[in-house]
């Protein structure tokens, strides 16, 4: 089912911050030398990119039947349920992008204490990744976004229910010696009933409608019986969510582990094959010379915004050795920091890469 709601996306922050022309209306720092207990300011962040990974498993309980002992007097061995147990079926993985506040990112903007001049607003979303800054009196206009919630229903397993000579077969009291007889002697009946059917026996079965229940009737109470000596078998398809980072230091991570017996696991210690994710940067922003990470955590710097440009990378999710899935993304975090200088300017930035989209000269 589908919802639509609208919402607003962000929180507007504003710091009006005057100041004369020879004085600087705000210090950008790196949040980590920021000293403990200043309080005149605010933070803001970058975004990094948050990779999303959904592992589609089949899973299949097998449940052990009553009467299984018997069941190789009537039945192939390779049909029955001997134990009880649990197996997964790796059968895909789908990958998403997600935007979420950097730590490698975020810093502090300090307040001067001058008047006069202009004003710079700072527009900030309720995580605190920037939005835009500008020179105004006015904050802006706050924008609606609708948003498409799709809620996703849990695929209910359907009960059977027992006929009533099964039930009335499994409380007589009788012994598994001789419930496995009778048991045995009405699979013989249903399946000599289902071939009068199939043969035109019963003249009730001409209509199509009451022919299709009549065999599926058959086919359930069948399964009743059956189950007494193979044992049940209930797949049930689930979805498994890690969430990994890519990080420019470590090009390889190992997210999870997958085995049939066990299923996903994530990180490093479950039992089975490890699943890694590869990110190899594509160097599309190489000949950009950027500060280093030391120069921007180190120094403060007067009426300047940090902003991104992101890299693009060949992201790849492994196991055993197959690739399960290959995209080329944009990745924020193994881009490159740079500053834009704010003199009577007005900037908006991309939300899910810290990118500068418009810039403005007021």
């Amino acid at each position: 089912m589908n919802k639509l709601f609208t919402k607003s996306v962000f929180v507007l922050l504003a710091f009006m911050l005057t100041n004369s022309q020879l004085q600087a209306q705000f210090t950008t720092t790196f949040s980590k030398n920021v000293a403990p207990g200043q309080q005149s300011g605010f933070y803001y962040s970058l975004p990094q990119t948050m990779l999303q990974l959904d592992f589609i498993i089949e899973e299949t309980d097998y449940e052990e039947g009553p009467l299984s002992v018997y069941a190789s007097n009537y039945f192939s061995m390779d049909e029955i349920v001997d134990y009880n147990t649990t197996d997964y079926q790796l059968l895909d993985v789908q990958m998403k992008k997600l935007a979420s506040p950097d730590p490698n990112a975020t810093f502090f903007v300090s307040i001067s204490s001058g008047r006069g001049g202009s004003k710079a607003v700072f527009d900030i979303l309720p995580n605190g990744i920037i939005r835009s800054v500008g020179a105004g009196n006015a904050l802006v206009e706050a924008e609606e976004t609708r948003i498409e919630v799709v809620e996703h229903q849990p695929a209910v397993c359907q009960q059977e229910t027992p006929n009533q000579d099964f039930i009335s077969l499994m409380t007589s009291g009788k012994t598994e010696a001789q419930l496995a007889r009778e048991a045995a002697d009405k699979i013989n009946e249903i399946r000599d009933a289902r071939f009068k059917l199939i043969s035109g026996y019963y003249e009730t079965a001409h209509n199509p409608e009451t022919f299709s229940k009549m065999f599926e009737k058959l086919d359930e109470m069948e399964a009743q019986y059956t189950s007494l000596f193979l044992g049940k078998r209930v797949k049930k398809t689930i979805v498994k969510t890690i969430f990994v980072i890519p990080s420019k230091e470590v090009t390889s991570q190992t997210v999870a582990k997958f085995s049939e017996t066990d299923g996903l696991t994530s990180g490093t210690t479950g039992l089975g094959s490890p699943i890694t994710v590869q990110t190899l940067p594509l160097n599309t922003t190489a000949s950009i010379n950027a500060p280093s990470q030391s120069a921007v955590e180190s120094m403060s710097y007067d009426n300047k915004v940090f902003y991104r440009v992101p890299e693009t990378a060949n992201v790849k999710v492994s196991y055993k050795n197959e690739t399960l899935l290959e995209e080329r993304l944009v990745v924020n975090q193994l881009g490159v920091l740079l500053m834009a200088p704010f003199t009577n300017t007005k900037m908006d930035f991309d939300t899910s890469t810290g990118q500068i989209i418009n810039f403005k000269m007021q």
